[in-house]
């Protein structure tokens, strides 16, 4: 996570964009999500286990396991934004 973060950053210099760091950022929120929730975490190990246990991007287990990896992320994300979507509805304190 951390070298992910120095690479979106020095990307970010090197480029003088910020896209670099808002994908950094929506990967970030994604994982918190994901930590956060058991379900989406023990969806997420579970996929993690399958991918690692087989020997080659042919095996179909990897398919499968990279999919269920994609789909519980892209739920982290689509919960992240419903959340920060309901946080700016809010009225100022």
């Amino acid at each position: 996570m951390e070298r992910h973060k120095e690479q979106a950053v020095a990307a970010a210099i090197a480029d003088g964009k910020i896209g670099h760091l808002q994908h950094w950022l929506t990967y970030w929120h994604a994982q918190v999500e994901i930590e956060r929730r058991p379900d989406l975490s023990a969806r997420y190990r579970a996929a993690l286990t399958a991918v690692h246990c087989t020997n080659s991007k042919d095996d179909p287990d990897f398919r499968s396991g990279m999919n269920d990896l994609s789909t519980v992320e892209a739920e982290a994300r689509q919960a992240v934004f419903e959340r920060l979507l309901q946080l700016s509805d809010r009225p100022p304190a």
